[in-house]
């Protein structure tokens, strides 16, 4: 329980800084974390068991687009389940449902990959996830004899990958960012002169195709994360009014 509490509580200081959230997620030792490690420059554990990271890590991301998100590494997933290991499984999972994009990792080189993409699916629905905006990395094509071989026809927005050697990692981010900007809501709002912190990061946070100096504040028309929906919506109704 207080693990439970433990993990609300950052979960909210997440939401607080209004940062579009995206979980990896995948098979045990698929290279999930391997990945998480490579992107962030972090240093979580990486270790050939079961759930190794049963407790999850949120680090920031700057895409290419410069839009700054979260990335969040999760426990691995597994046919059958041990008992023992059933509740902190759920609980660390709670991390997904949160979540506003799913990075799955799927290590292609696995006889049975797509066997374990599917048990990933089949948790991810049970979790009320399964919808979730999603794409595909498909690790360790260093094993393979032709990296050619990686089936992306398979799996949803699928990009070939090696985590450990840091291979194709610009076309994964470039994919990332497209999966983000789908996310956002188009909006127009004018911001008064004294609130200049929105401005900075409406800029920050979205993509800006339109500004302009008014009168009585600066109007901005672009694009923003569904989740500073609310910190915007009164200037978007000013916006309106006034068109």
């Amino acid at each position: 329980e207080e693990v439970r509490e433990h993990r609300a509580r950052q979960r909210s200081l997440r939401m607080a800084q209004a940062l579009p959230v995206i979980a990896v997620v995948g098979y045990t030792n698929a290279g999930k974390s391997t990945l998480f490690n490579a992107l962030t420059a972090s240093a979580v554990l990486v270790e050939d068991k079961l759930f190794a990271t049963l407790d999850p890590t949120t680090r920031h991301l700057i895409l290419p687009s410069k839009q700054e998100v979260l990335l969040t590494d999760t426990v691995g997933f597994i046919q059958k389940l041990p008992t023992t290991l059933v509740a902190a499984f759920r609980a660390t999972l709670e991390e997904v449902r949160e979540a506003d994009i799913l990075l799955e990792v799927v290590d292609i080189n696995h006889e049975n990959a797509v066997e374990q993409s599917e048990t990933v699916q089949q948790v991810l629905g049970e979790l009320g996830a399964g919808d979730k905006p999603r794409l595909t990395a498909l690790n360790k094509v260093d094993l393979l004899d032709d990296p050619a071989e990686a089936d992306r026809t398979l799996f949803p927005n699928a990009v070939p990958i090696s985590a450990l050697r840091h291979e194709g990692f610009n076309e994964l981010m470039d994919v990332l960012g497209r999966v983000v900007a789908a996310t956002m809501e188009r909006v127009r709002v004018k911001i008064p002169f004294e609130r200049g912190d929105l401005v900075e990061l409406f800029h920050r946070r979205g993509r800006v195709r339109e500004e302009a100096h008014l009168a009585s504040g600066t109007y901005l028309e672009g694009f923003l994360p569904p989740q500073l929906h609310d910190i915007f919506a009164p200037y978007a109704d000013i916006a309106a009014r006034e068109a």
